[in-house]
């Protein structure tokens, strides 16, 4: 009875260890994701940028025009200065102190805005993408998908699929 008990337990273990390497056996599904080429090619990508620059452009004029405003200010300073009287020239530096200081303030309210802006854009846009990719990889069952790899052979390349599903998407929304 000992030995049909130290059979069974080896024939179970056997059994278990073959039903073991039959799952792993099983190839898994790896895809990978350019995520440069989304954000090159992905027309989703390209939008959002150019309705930022929209979106920013009066702000961008306005930087322009008042670097413009100090040049010309401190061009007729340097042309002047010698002609003028103390008390004009102290205002004339006076005002150029405050143009300079107004750009450089404008300037960096510009940058910190622009840089909210493009986070905010770029965090929806990542969202959007994981989500297309994330239904790609239930639709095709994959096992795996990576966006970021050393090397990645074109067979396991879905770039292209995720672009398409991004624009058909995108058409889809703007209906």
């Amino acid at each position: 009875m000992g030995k049909v008990m130290i059979n069974t337990g080896r024939t179970i273990i056997a059994l278990l260890l073959l039903a073991a390497t039959a799952a792993f056996a099983q190839p898994l599904k790896i895809g990978y994701v350019n995520g440069s080429r989304i954000e090159n090619e992905s027309e989703t990508t390209k939008l959002a940028i150019e309705q930022i620059k929209k979106e920013f452009a009066p702000r961008e004029q306005q930087l322009q025009a008042l670097q413009k405003q100090g040049m010309d200010t401190k061009a007729e300073f340097d042309r002047d200065a010698d002609k003028l009287k103390p008390a004009d020239r102290a205002a004339k530096e006076k005002r150029l102190v405050s143009l300079s200081q107004q750009f450089e303030q404008m300037q960096r309210s510009y940058a910190e805005d622009m840089e909210f802006r493009q986070r905010e854009v770029r965090t929806r846009l990542v969202t959007e993408i994981n989500a297309v990719i994330t239904s790609i990889a239930e639709a095709e069952k994959f096992d795996l998908i990576l966006q970021q790899a050393v090397f990645a052979s074109g067979q396991i390349d879905v770039t292209d699929r995720v672009i398409k599903e991004i624009a058909k998407r995108a058409g889809a929304a703007a209906k």
